[in-house]
């Protein structure tokens, strides 16, 4: 016995009751038993009725608004992505800052309706239309942005997919105007942070958080959408964070974002951090380290072969060192191959490698293979995990300069966090040539800067006398009325002598390294803004905003014996017991 063949049930089924009306006999049984995606498209392509029949019986049934046809509405259409209007078969057609109207056939499709109003965070409103008017009006959408020409990109990312005149112009303007603002405020963050009162506009400048202003609430979803579309970042997936890049035009000049969604309370916030591309061309010179300071960097990578560590917190200009590293060492004529995540600036002549976890390319794989490519120095942006920190060690034991970052307060400490991540003392203490922490300070308005006449306190009077030369933030127009303009940065340089390596060997803890380094001749953080401040470059307020005061050497000792006696006790803890009984050293 044959099986009877099954057909899929039509994605509107919902038409069966509104034809039955319209059709006589058994023709809606004949339109079931037939295979076919659309009963509509079947019944109007037999000539059994038309599409204006079965609008106007779908209107009266359902209650709904039969589009007039109407050109869609820009903003509109910018909002909902040309694959997501073929998918569920709608046109975009209106938006206003609380609903979505859609042109569609299928209005009882759940699906097309609840992603909609998620993706977009509005309430999805439906109007009645012919599946072929809805295919004619995304083909002419579709001729009209082809017709723009391939020698027209919307963005400098391929992925982009909107150009000026399908989003709201208002919003182009808005995002441009931010941008700009930005860069001209000599922001190195532009801070978008959706709010339950509207949308705030924040600038990192110099270190500094400052507050711009807040645009209406209305804006944040457009506006968000804008910079995904320039960005390449995918508008409808409002729920995980996503990172992309895009370039600007300013001026003469083009400027490099990277850009970052983070998934909050109010909504999506959104972080466009501006790529400086004189970061990529810095060099020694260029960051205005002291003289004292450049020697002993310059001397650090004379070395051919070990491991050079800069150690900092994020955002103190650690990238840009090693970039000037890099551009150093270039100049010997060797082969260069660094793994980054992620490329922050492009490098004539080196070759960089972006890791990508999502294909299995993270640090310690893509190193692995580096070192299958014959290079002479390699960089590891960041050693963040047990494996890249062995595979780097041991790069460095087989005859490689290994150049890398690690989170760590001073360039002691770097020696106890490779402990941590399990890599043995030994191969630390032969593979380990050096370390360089490093702070960045803002520096002091020339415009405007005074002279400070006020005494230091005893902690601070230990480190600088009273009648040195001193200067303090004033404020004008040149520097925003803060006072300071650009920063620069203090470094800690150590050198791993033998006596270091044999501390390191031997398990010493931070504070003996530190001792070692000290005793060779390496300037703390401290001593290095010290410097800066008689030398009128910065403030000593700065310094001491940057930077933690060391301990007299009595405070030390306790905090030593406190750090021995209780290793599970935070040493900020035992410091900050211990201030105020050490403003003055006994004795």
């Amino acid at each position: 016995m044959d099986t009877p063949t099954v057909h899929p049930e039509p994605r509107d089924a919902w038409l069966v009751p509104i034809l039955r009306r319209i059709l006589a006999g058994d023709a809606v049984e004949r339109l079931l038993a037939a295979p076919g995606e659309s009963l509509w498209i079947t019944a109007v392509r037999r000539h059994l009725t038309t599409d204006a029949a079965i609008l106007a019986e779908a209107a009266a049934v359902t209650g709904l608004a039969i589009w007039d046809g109407a050109p869609p509405d820009e903003a509109a259409r910018a909002l909902v992505a040309d694959e997501w209007a073929r998918r569920f078969a709608i046109v975009p057609i209106e938006l206003t800052a609380s609903a979505l109207t859609i042109a569609t056939a299928t209005p009882f499709d759940l699906d097309c309706e609840q992603a909609l109003a998620f993706s977009t965070g509005r309430a999805v409103r439906m109007v009645l239309a012919s599946p072929s008017a809805i295919v004619a009006a995304l083909d002419a959408v579709e001729m009209e942005v082809g017709d723009q020409g391939p020698g027209q990109p919307k963005s400098d990312d391929a992925a982009a997919s909107t150009a000026d005149d399908s989003i709201d112009g208002t919003i182009i303007r808005l995002v441009d105007s931010l941008i700009s603002e930005g860069i001209t405020a000599r922001a190195s963050d532009i801070h978008l942070e959706r709010e339950a009162s509207g949308v705030a506009v924040r600038h990192r400048v110099d270190g500094m958080i400052r507050n711009v202003r807040t645009l209406d609430a209305d804006t944040g979803l457009p506006l968000v959408s804008r910079i995904k579309i320039m960005a390449g970042l995918d508008i409808a997936d409002r729920l995980r964070p996503q990172d992309g890049r895009m370039s600007v035009t300013i001026g003469a000049g083009q400027v490099d974002l990277r850009v970052s969604t983070l998934p909050a309370a109010h909504g999506e916030k959104v972080v466009l951090r501006v790529l400086d591309t004189r970061a990529g061309g810095a060099t020694f010179d260029s960051l205005g380290l002291s003289e004292d300071a450049l020697a002993r960097l310059r001397a650090l990578l004379d070395i051919r072969e070990g491991l050079v560590l800069v150690t900092g917190p994020t955002g103190s200009g650690k990238t840009t060192t090693l970039y000037a590293a890099l551009r150093a060492i270039q100049q010997r004529g060797v082969n260069v191959v660094t793994v980054e995540d992620p490329i922050e600036y492009r490098l004539p002549g080196i070759v960089q490698v972006q890791v990508n976890t999502r294909t299995g390319l993270t640090f310690a794989s893509a190193l692995r293979s580096i070192l299958r490519q014959d290079p002479d120095v390699i960089l590891v942006g960041e050693i963040r995990d047990a494996e890249t920190a062995a595979i780097a060690v041991q790069a460095a034991l087989t005859g490689h300069l290994v150049l890398s970052t690690l989170h760590t307060i001073d360039a002691a400490g770097a020696i106890a966090r490779l402990d941590d991540l399990g890599v043995d003392r030994y191969k630390v203490a032969a593979a380990l040539k050096g370390v360089i922490a490093q702070r960045l300070l803002r520096k002091l308005c020339e415009s405007c800067r005074e002279r400070d006449e006020t005494t230091p306190g005893p902690a601070l009077g230990r480190w600088i006398a009273s009648t040195a030369p001193r200067w303090r933030e004033h404020g004008c127009s040149t520097c925003g009325r803060t006072g300071f303009r650009g920063r620069i940065a203090v470094v800690e340089s150590m050198a791993v002598s033998p006596a270091i390596e044999r501390a390191i060997a031997s398990g010493g803890a931070a504070d003996t390294i530190s001792d070692a380094a000290r005793a060779g001749g390496m300037v703390r953080l401290w001593e290095s803004g010290i410097e800066r401040v008689v030398a009128g470059t910065t403030s000593l307020a700065e310094v001491s905003r940057v930077l933690d005061i060391p301990l007299p050497p009595a405070t030390d000792a306790l905090v030593r014996r406190a750090r021995e006696s209780l290793p599970a006790f935070p040493t900020r803890r035992i410091t900050a017991a211990l201030d105020d009984f050490e403003l003055v050293e006994p004795g």
